[in-house]
């Protein structure tokens, strides 16, 4: 063989790709790496809806947990049977340093609904007595309470004082509709609770109304009373408003504190019976304002909306979530829907904005009944 003729066939053998095959190549690659993109960006944006549905289900099941455990809490201390009962409703007054406590509840009652005006967020304020233990109402025995009196004005003289013990909180009342006025104990007998004048509480000649048997009078424990207030603030939290005492017994309140992200309403209604003792036939946001009424309030339904993280390109929720009530509701507001009634729970937004849309809710609800109303009866 010619050297010549070797040449050649090695030239042959090394005359690779052409700028066609090339070209032809690399816009093959290029067809697959977008496929594969579109494929996983498809893959990651739907694993980032399924995640923030999570998050969405994980702040609506606590915060309606957290609600539920408060609110079945509602009246304890001062809704058990005759007579404490008989004080439900009464208007509270306080004296701290010889002022009015601010922001104090203006009523004993087990829970008060605040109806968010247009559809916004209602809120919820839940009061309790705040003893670990037990809390029983203590019935007052006489000569009873005289403010002022130089013997008579220094304590409560009661039955027994079962569950008492000095530095609580005490709430003195004798029917619904004259004052209960709050003061502290400053000692605890078998037979009396003592209440002497300080720079707290007890206010000179504080409280002012006379307690005795002959009026029924009774005294309610709230330990460090609880006192809280539920709401969803504008940007979408649920939060909480409490009621503490310092280590010298000052009063104040927390102002909102935020609980859980992405809850953007949140309504609630009173269940009502007609009658003492009878089911719960009727479902409103009509705080009462009477004992009688109050007496008749056995439950609470609450809706509450919690929204995914996730901002969607495209607009997923076109209307309001639904809360499905059941068929023949009678929740004020309800709606037929379908072969139910429902409830419309509007998303907060700003006028004429569809921002909203492009985000996933969920809504949960709980009738959550207010044990301590069920057991007085």
């Amino acid at each position: 063989m010619h050297k010549s003729d070797c040449s050649t066939g090695l030239l042959r053998a090394q005359r690779g790709f052409t700028l066609i095959e090339l070209m032809i190549g690399l816009a093959v690659g290029l067809v697959t790496t977008l496929a594969i993109t579109q494929i996983l960006l498809t893959s990651e944006s739907q694993k980032r809806t399924t995640t923030s549905g999570s998050d969405a289900q994980v702040s609506g099941v606590l915060a309606m947990d957290t609600l539920r455990n408060s609110v079945q809490m509602a009246g304890y201390g001062f809704t058990s049977l005759p007579p404490a009962n008989s004080i439900l409703g009464c208007p509270l007054e306080t004296k701290f340093k010889g002022s009015a406590v601010a922001g104090f509840a203006p009523n004993l009652v087990p829970v008060v609904i605040t109806d968010g005006a247009s559809s916004a967020p209602d809120s919820i304020r839940v009061l309790a007595s705040s003893k670990a233990s037990f809390s029983i109402p203590l019935t007052m025995t006489d000569p009873g309470y005289v403010a002022g009196n130089a013997t008579l004005g220094n304590a409560f003289p009661i039955a027994a004082s079962t569950g008492a013990a000095t530095n609580d909180i005490m709430v003195a009342a004798t029917d619904p509709v004259g004052k209960c006025q709050v003061f502290q104990a400053t000692s605890v007998a078998s037979n009396s609770i003592g209440r002497l004048d300080d720079t707290g509480w007890n206010s000179a000649g504080f409280p002012s109304n006379a307690f005795n048997a002959v009026s029924n009078s009774v005294i309610v424990n709230m330990g460090q009373f609880s006192d809280v207030t539920y709401s969803v603030s504008d940007a979408g939290t649920l939060q909480f408003n409490r009621l503490v005492l310092a280590a010298d017994f000052t009063p104040s309140y927390t102002g909102n504190v935020n609980l859980y992200s992405n809850i953007v309403n949140m309504q609630a209604y009173y269940g009502k019976a007609a009658v003492t003792g009878a089911a719960v036939t009727v479902w409103d946001n009509v705080t009462p304002t009477t004992n009688a009424d109050w007496l008749l309030v056995f439950a609470i339904r609450v809706a509450v909306v919690s929204r995914s993280d996730q901002y969607e390109k495209t607009e997923v929720t076109t209307t309001d979530p639904l809360w499905d009530v059941g068929e023949g509701s009678t929740i004020t507001g309800a709606a037929t829907c379908g072969t139910s009634s429902c409830v419309t729970l509007k998303i907060p937004r700003a006028a004429n904005s569809t921002e909203w849309k492009h985000y996933r809710y969920k809504v949960f609800d709980s009738i959550i009944p207010l044990r301590n109303m069920l057991w007085s009866q």
